[in-house]
């Protein structure tokens, strides 16, 4: 089952970026990817649209809005709360406290980054198979 809705790229670093895109089309995934460069952006950018977000991936360590605030700030807001739009950590930056405090804000998963194109693919394709046959709010009717 291919997934629906965009892939919500939230990191500083363009080698990430292009790891994503060359992974996605690797996987032959259409999906349109959109890519902010810090949860400031990423929070602007879910706060502005009506698109339905498959999944944020997001990094930790950022500048302006780092990815704990990012997603603090997404639990203190009602309406994007409410979508409960899958939140996964895709980070090298956690120290042990902030792993634990992730989970704390509700986090969906934190994967260790891949630095290579083929350990990209290895942990999207885990996501994409659990967030396409789980049950979600969103699917619901």
């Amino acid at each position: 089952m291919k997934p629906s809705g965009i892939f919500l790229v939230v990191d500083d670093d363009p080698d990430e970026h292009e790891l994503f895109t060359i992974a996605m089309a690797q996987l032959g995934l259409a999906n349109k990817i959109v890519i902010r460069n810090n949860g400031k952006e990423a929070l602007d950018y879910l706060k502005s649209t009506d698109t339905e977000t498959f999944v944020i991936l997001s990094d930790m360590d950022m500048p302006v809005m780092g990815g704990l605030e990012f997603k603090e700030s997404i639990e203190n807001d009602p309406e994007l709360k409410g979508k409960a739009i899958p939140f996964i950590f895709h980070s090298n930056a956690g120290q042990r406290e902030d792993i634990i405090k992730a989970y704390t804000l509700n986090i969906q998963g934190y994967f260790a980054k891949a630095m290579t194109l083929d350990g990209t693919i290895a942990s999207l394709e885990k996501i994409i198979a659990f967030w396409t046959d789980c049950i979600h709010p969103k699917n619901l009717k």
